[in-house]
């Protein structure tokens, strides 16, 4: 495991599990937020922009990417350079429950260096909702993929 995509929904947990691997298998850690977000996460950079960033990282020998975007994800080369892919699969009720209490916190964020507090916007609760894929009768889940020779192994 040298390239890692950590994925799911906002408030899954992406961004813990990610700090704590890349502390652990000593690999950089890049967060989503802070390709797609200025630091008072008012702006977003532009789809080419952000996609220009992350084929950076991904050309690299070693990395763990939290986020959850897989529109480009070929394209910037995510898919295509990870070896493992994590995806977390939890209930939306309770990731919007945790990306609102992450926004409710009155501190600077620890989890995201360099981030002051994150704030809600109705946006994140849309996405939660009603933009994040769905599945029916999903359990929460955490599948991890590897890949061996060319071929997907599922854990």
């Amino acid at each position: 495991m040298k390239r890692i995509w950590i994925a799911g929904s906002a408030g899954s947990g992406k961004t813990t599990l990610a700090n704590r691997m890349g502390e652990l298998l000593k690999i950089p850690v890049f967060h989503r937020d802070y390709i797609t977000w200025d630091r008072d996460f008012d702006t977003a950079l532009s789809e080419e922009e952000q996609i220009a960033l992350t084929k950076d990282i991904s050309r690299t020998d070693k990395w763990i990417f939290d986020g959850a975007r897989f529109t480009a994800a070929r394209i910037d080369g995510r898919l295509d350079r990870c070896d493992t892919i994590i995806h977390l699969n939890f209930n939306r009720f309770i990731c919007l429950y945790r990306a609102i209490k992450k926004g409710q916190k009155k501190k600077k964020r620890s989890d995201l260096r360099e981030i002051d507090k994150q704030p809600f916007h109705f946006s994140l609760f849309q996405y939660i909702l009603l933009e994040y894929p769905r599945k029916k009768d999903s359990v929460p889940t955490c599948l991890i993929w590897q890949k061996v020779k060319e071929s997907m192994l599922l854990f």
